[in-house]
């Protein structure tokens, strides 16, 4: 077997072991939506994306990625666990500095006259927040995958997202008010976050590897980790201020309405979205190896097989709506041209999810940095003017664009690498 069709063997493993966890902690997830519509309302549920969307602004910004390095520059190479986890610890350092930042923002908003954010007290504001960082906290998702315990991330995210909508429930029953909503949202995320750190301190797992140990180059990992954190805060724009303009431009209620949109989204792509996370370290060993051919066998071979997979989930999706849509988000039943261009999104998105990761993996971090810049002020632009005129409809026809837009551009330089390096 050779070492693409080996590597390919493995990322399929460990990317069904994702999805199918994936399937049923975003299940259970998607169910927390109505049951927040039922207690907040469309409008307030708006109001708390914004505020979530701005945390997360704030965190990105404000932190630096030293996981990713972790990941691009650890595989392949033999590492104790001794040092692994010194590299967790600086890791976590970096996100604790971000994390004050958005406590500081929180209290801001706190003293805001802002409308959007009249109907949250100031412990809201900052527990929902916290609610929005702490599930994108990048250190202990690094450790497992780089372990190869993707299962321990997915059983953690299942029984997350399962007491979150039991206690959810609980409040829609007993006590539905904002307050309590908030709390119920946070406390899980919290609970996941320490319990997965807890498990790292206990762990004696390092990393096996052709590589000896020697042979590591911090700078790397700092490296990696600088343009992880510039190519972060240029997608931004997709990320998170897609939903700032929307949620200062048009009403609460159309802000609800995207949010929901944006979680179909990511549904659709449960099945690829594990594969970006899986690849990552995937085409980095085989670079790191010098293989350059397997890797690019390997990224064929995913983005034939990403299609068959997304185009699927999209038309069973599309054409099972009249089954969930009116019993879980009826408000959907008006926007059902906004629907269908999200699933399109969805599809071609998912198609060349690893074609993302692989343009990484090859060291091309300034380049994959300058592309997103330039791409994502061309989506802010187009975003700003379709919503003015076309109101939520453009908002996600700017998405679908910028989604095409940006896999041309990415395919088009991968193209362009000489054949004899390949």
């Amino acid at each position: 077997m050779s070492t693409a069709n080996k590597a390919f063997g493995n990322l399929v493993k460990n990317s069904s072991m994702m999805f199918l966890l994936n399937v049923a902690g975003a299940g259970v997830s998607v169910l927390t939506i109505p049951v927040m519509l039922a207690i907040a309302g469309v409008e307030a549920y708006g109001h708390l994306v914004l505020v979530q969307s701005i945390a997360l602004t704030v965190f990105t910004i404000c932190g630096f990625q030293y996981w990713q390095g972790m990941l691009v520059a650890l595989p392949g190479h033999n590492i104790e666990a001794a040092l692994l986890r010194g590299a967790v610890i600086k890791s976590a350092r970096y996100e604790l500095l971000a994390m004050l930042a958005v406590v500081l923002v929180a209290c801001g908003l706190a003293l805001s006259p802002l409308p959007q954010v009249k109907d949250f007290s100031g412990l809201n504001l900052l527990l929902l927040s916290l609610a929005a960082v702490f599930p994108v906290i990048g250190t202990h998702n690094a450790y497992f995958r780089l372990v190869n315990q993707y299962n321990v991330l997915m059983y953690a995210g299942f029984l997350t997202n399962l007491f979150k909508l039991i206690v959810l429930f609980a409040v829609s029953h007993y006590h539905p008010t904002l307050s309590s909503m908030v709390l119920a949202y946070t406390v899980p995320e919290v609970l996941r976050c320490l319990v997965l750190f807890f498990l790292i301190f206990r762990s004696r797992c390092g990393i096996e590897g052709a590589l000896p140990e020697t042979e590591l180059r911090q700078g790397r990992l700092m490296e990696a980790g600088k343009w992880s954190t510039l190519q972060a805060i240029c997608d931004l724009p997709v990320a998170q201020l897609d939903r700032i303009i929307i949620g200062f431009a048009l009403p609460g209620a159309n802000l609800g309405v995207f949010s929901i949109l944006k979680r179909i989204y990511s549904l659709v792509n449960l099945a690829t979205a594990p594969f970006y996370s899986a690849s990552i370290p995937a085409f980095a060993e085989l670079v790191n190896a010098g293989d350059l051919r397997g890797a690019f066998s390997l990224w064929i071979k995913t983005m034939k097989m990403l299609f068959c997979v997304t185009s699927v989930a999209g038309i069973l999706c599309y054409v099972s709506q009249f089954l969930w849509m009116p019993r879980l988000f009826p408000v959907l039943q008006d926007y059902l041209p906004e629907f269908t261009v999200v699933l399109l999104t969805a599809v071609i998105a998912g198609t060349f999810v690893t074609t993302h990761s692989f343009y990484w993996a090859l060291g091309k971090l300034r380049e994959t940095t300058i592309i997103a810049v330039a791409t994502n002020i061309f989506y802010l632009l187009k975003l700003w003017l379709l919503t003015v005129y076309f109101g939520l409809f453009g908002a996600v026809l700017a998405f679908l664009i910028h989604v095409i837009f940006v896999a041309a551009v990415i395919i088009v330089l991968l193209k362009k690498i000489p054949l004899r390096y390949k």
